[in-house]
């Protein structure tokens, strides 16, 4: 394989949409540089975006915009070549697919306590006693609702294809590196009125899981809070 080009991934100094593709270029062991800033800095970084959007991958010098298409470039240039192997192609899509699912029913609670004004709600509703007090019935319904269908579906992927991976083996493709920072989201005790114990608590397997790609040598140690951290 020729050689790698030089990658600079660019986004807040958050999990977050960019997780899944550091966690993409760390499993294929293509090095790239790991660029962090805080909110307040956004305003200064946005006009030099793509589309005024993080996270940015930058290759040799090129800035490049969306996570999906950078996340499947990386695999592109996966040494290993078991990011996205072509015979499971489709199985990674449908995979992706439904951890995308899960988080667009997540949303409506996320945009409630980010942007109340999306729904017609004044500036700041989330932090009136009526606004919290939907938040939290919204947040709740989803754990309670939502969130197991979505695990219990999860599960059935895992024990049908081994037990180990979501496309069984012993790697992880980028469907894996999708769900894991999006279940990891759940469990470390930073989102208003979830459990942080409610991926676990729902299923057993599914938690094992993510703790199983965690312990990878390769991500070892990357985590200290939540599900799969050391903490």
């Amino acid at each position: 394989m020729s050689s790698l080009p030089k990658l600079k991934l660019s986004y807040f100094d958050i999990e977050g949409a960019a997780e899944p593709v550091r966690l993409a270029l760390t499993l294929a062991g293509i090095p790239f540089e790991d660029v962090r800033f805080k909110f307040p800095d956004w305003k200064e970084q946005k006009p030099k975006t793509p589309y005024g959007q993080v996270p940015v991958l930058t290759i040799d010098g090129e800035m490049k915009a969306q996570s999906g298409a950078q996340i499947r470039y990386a695999a592109s240039i996966d040494p290993t070549g078991t990011l996205y192997p072509k015979e499971k192609m489709y199985e990674i899509e449908e995979y992706i697919g439904l951890v995308l699912d899960l988080q667009k029913a997540w949303n409506p609670a996320f945009t409630l306590g980010l942007e109340p004004s999306t729904f017609g709600y004044p500036e700041d509703y989330e932090k009136t006693p009526e606004g919290q007090a939907k938040l939290e019935s919204m947040s709740k319904a989803f754990v309670e609702k939502e969130l197991p269908v979505f695990l219990s579906r999860f599960e059935a992927i895992i024990e049908k294809n081994g037990g180990t991976f979501l496309c069984g083996g012993d790697r992880p493709t980028i469907a894996d590196c999708h769900l894991v920072p999006a279940l990891r989201y759940y469990t470390r005790g930073n989102v208003d009125h979830i459990d942080a114990s409610c991926v676990k608590n729902n299923s057993p397997k599914v938690a094992a899981f993510v703790e199983r790609f965690c312990a990878l040598p390769e991500i070892a140690g990357r985590y200290k809070d939540g599900l799969g951290g050391s903490a």
